[in-house]
């Protein structure tokens, strides 16, 4: 039963690579989505979940989004493109946020969408900068009074400038 499907998804991933819309190097990784994309269209015309093959809610083949992000980089598990940070700018080309992204794949929230090495740097920057630590106030008023009732001008302040007068 599975047969003619894979033999349709060989056909349907044949007829792109003869027309030039993928290269031969993605044909494997394509062959994946159009096979468990026909497997969930035979789940939903028969009116079951198909629960025990290998395909996930979105109707995208399961992928495992841990080996997505790597040391040095990180895979969109879309398009394939590899980034130092998977951005929200990125995403929105496939209609998605991150919160999206990461419902539809199921990373959990507290996972940042980076590759390892870049969010290790950017924690052990924030540990040496502390930005949770108070920062000293200063005072708002540029103007401070004198204990004479006097006001002050703040420290710096220009004089005005006098306009000569003629002789």
């Amino acid at each position: 039963m599975t047969q003619p499907i894979v033999e349709m998804a060989k056909d349907l991933v044949m007829a792109l690579i003869k027309e030039n819309l993928i290269e031969p190097e993605d044909m494997q990784k394509e062959l994946q989505k159009t096979h468990a994309s026909l497997l969930s269209l035979k789940a939903r015309e028969k009116g079951h979940s198909n629960s025990d093959e290998n395909v996930d809610s979105s109707g995208g083949s399961h992928i495992d989004w841990k080996k997505s992000i790597k040391k040095h980089s990180v895979e969109c598990l879309i398009c394939g493109a590899v980034f130092k940070q998977l951005s929200a700018r990125h995403l929105s080309t496939h209609d998605l946020d991150p919160r999206t992204y990461r419902q539809q794949f199921g990373i959990p929230t507290t996972q940042p969408l980076s590759a390892k090495a870049t969010t290790a740097m950017r924690r052990q920057v924030v540990q040496q900068i502390r930005p949770w630590e108070k920062a000293p106030t200063y005072v708002k008023s540029t103007e401070q009074k004198n204990t004479n009732g006097k006001v002050a001008k703040p420290k710096g302040a220009r004089k005005k400038a006098t306009v000569p007068t003629s002789r």
